[in-house]
């Protein structure tokens, strides 16, 4: 393969490697405000309605551990 092919190979392939260095940067951005919002909203909930809250977290932990025992 010549020499300049070799060298346009490389650049393309750092520049892949920036693209996708940069869509893991937003998408880990992303990621980080949706987990946020959704500890403001889980937090907002606990003190409006904290009998449902734990109501709904013991119904999912009893779905959960129903369906991990159901498999042994």
């Amino acid at each position: 393969m010549p020499k300049d092919k070799m060298t346009r190979a490389a650049e393309l392939a750092e520049e892949a490697r920036e693209r996708a260095e940069e869509a893991y940067e937003a998408a880990q951005a992303a990621i980080e405000d949706g987990v946020d919002e959704a500890h403001r909203y889980l937090k907002r909930q606990w003190r409006e309605r904290p009998i449902a809250v734990a109501g709904t977290a013991l119904g999912i932990g009893l779905v959960v551990g129903l369906l991990i025992a159901s498999r042994r």
